[in-house]
C-alpha cells in the first residue's frame, strides 16, 4: 500500500479531518491532499511526526509489504480495523435500542398496574356516593392499557436476542 493511502486510512482511523491533521503537522490541507491522494510525497520531517502522532513505526509507515506477505497475514490491517468498529458500534446500537424498549415496557406495565391500583382505591373512597346513588361507576379495560407495554417489551426482547445470536454467529 502506497504512503498517502496509509496516511488517509491512519487520519480515518483517529477520526481527524484534514484540517485537524494538517494543524497537527503544521501544513496545509491541500498539501496533506495531494499526500493522500498519492500527488505529492511528504518530506521526513513530516514523515517522522506522522509515525510519531500515529504511534507507529517508520518501516510501517513507508515500507511496502512486499517484504512482510507472511507477517500481513497475521496481522489487522487499518481496513479491517475500521470495518470491526463499525460494526461494534451498530451491534452496541442493536444492544442498547433492545435494552431501552425493554425498559420502556416495564414501565408502561407498571404504570398501568399503579393506574389500575389508585382506580381500585378511588372506587372504594367513592362507594358512598354510588350507594347514595350520586356516583356512576365508568368500568376501565385496564388490558388495553398493556397493550403498548407488552409491543415494547417485545420489541426490546426481539433486539437483544437478535444482538446475542449476532454476537454468538460470530464467535463461532
Amino acid at each position: 500500500m502506497e504512503l498517502g493511502k496509509k496516511i488517509y486510512q491512519l487520519r480515518k482511523l483517529s477520526g481527524m479531518t484534514q484540517e485537524q491533521l494538517a494543524e497537527k503537522l503544521n501544513i496545509s490541507r491541500q498539501t496533506l491532499s495531494k499526500w493522500e491522494n498519492g500527488t505529492s510525497m511528504p518530506d521526513v520531517e513530516s514523515v517522522v511526526r506522522l509515525s510519531a502522532l500515529f504511534q507507529t513505526s517508520l518501516e510501517e509507515l513507508l515500507l511496502e509489504e512486499d517484504g512482510h506477505v507472511e507477517e500481513k497475514r497475521t496481522q489487522i490491517t487499518l481496513d479491517d480495523m475500521m470495518r470491526i468498529n463499525a460494526h461494534n458500534r451498530r451491534m452496541n446500537l442493536l444492544l442498547c435500542g433492545g435494552l431501552v424498549f425493554l425498559a420502556i415496557g416495564i414501565m408502561i406495565a407498571a404504570f398501568g398496574k399503579m393506574l389500575e391500583t389508585v382506580m381500585e382505591q378511588l372506587h372504594y373512597v367513592l362507594y358512598r356516593y354510588m350507594v347514595a346513588e350520586q356516583y356512576v361507576a365508568a368500568p376501565v379495560n385496564y388490558d388495553l392499557l398493556m397493550i403498548p407495554a407488552v409491543l415494547a417489551g417485545v420489541l426490546g426482547v426481539a433486539l437483544c436476542l437478535g444482538y446475542f445470536v449476532k454476537s454468538r454467529g460470530e464467535k463461532g
